[in-house]
Formats: C-alpha cells, structure tokens, sequence
C-alpha cells in the first residue's frame, strides 16, 4: 500500500515484535497499552482505509468492537470463512445490528481465488483501491464487449 501512495500506520499491543520493529513500510508505528483502547487513536477517520490484521480471533473481536461505529472511507478484516462467519454470529449474539456493521468488508480483499500471501496481498489492495475510487468517473465512456468488433 505504501507503493500505492498510501500513508501507513500501525497500531500494535506487542512493543517488541520483530516484524513490527523491522518494518519499512509504515510511515509511523503506534504502540498500544491495549487493544481495549484503540478507539482513543483512531477518532477522526471518514477518508481512511482500515485494515484489521491483530494476531488472533479475539483481539480482531475486540478492535472490532471499539471500531465497528466509527465513520471510515473502509473497515476490512482478514480472516478464513470459518473464522469471520463465527465472530460475526457471536457479534450479532450479543446485539450487534446486522445493518451497521454491513459496511465490514470481511474476510477482506476481492474473490481472485488467492492462494499465497502475496496474491492476497494484491486482492486487498485492489479491493482499497476500488472503494477509494468507486465515484470517480472511469473515463470510459462504454464498456469494452460493446465497442469490440468480431469482424
């Protein structure tokens, strides 16, 4: 995202993780006493692009919970089927509104059937790119099936 022209931020719980530290490509790295208090950096964020990646099932839950009604250009989280079909159902359980949290991009990235990290990495990306210009006119004036002749 960084090559994409991206401004990159990292929040983290973990002070001493080895992939944050050595990290290039984050313009800043915010270290976090607790997850439980993320919703006190991340106030003011209707054109940012939210990508949630913690390290495990409950404190994508908990970002989940300080972040879900927080106004945002994108909110995605990574995760199998499995994984995000069973937080969901334990969110709504305990009366999450189906409606509000429709704006959760989950499992994050566009269907490409990606297998690797990389490819996923692609597949997110492209997703961000598409809602960051989803009302910005394509220059096409029609598609392209319509102006291809057979003869």
């Amino acid at each position: 995202m960084l090559f994409l022209g991206f401004y990159i931020k990292i929040y983290d719980d973990r002070p001493d993780v080895k992939t944050l530290l050595d990290n290039d490509f984050a313009h800043e790295k915010i270290i976090l006493s607790s997850y439980e208090s993320i919703n006190e950096y991340i106030t003011d964020c209707k054109d940012d692009f939210i990508v949630l990646m913690t390290v495990g099932y409950r404190t994508d839950k908990l970002v989940l919970q300080k972040l879900w009604q927080t106004p945002c250009a994108y909110l995605g989280m990574l995760g199998s089927d499995y994984k995000v079909n069973t937080l969901l159902t334990e969110l709504w359980d305990e009366g999450f509104d189906a409606d509000k949290i429709s704006h959760l991009f989950t499992p994050i990235g566009l269907n490409i059937y990606s297998k690797t990290s990389k490819e996923i990495a692609v597949s997110i990306a492209a997703q961000i790119i598409l809602q960051k210009n989803k009302n910005l006119p394509t220059g096409r004036s029609k598609p392209i099936s319509s102006s291809f002749s057979h003869d």
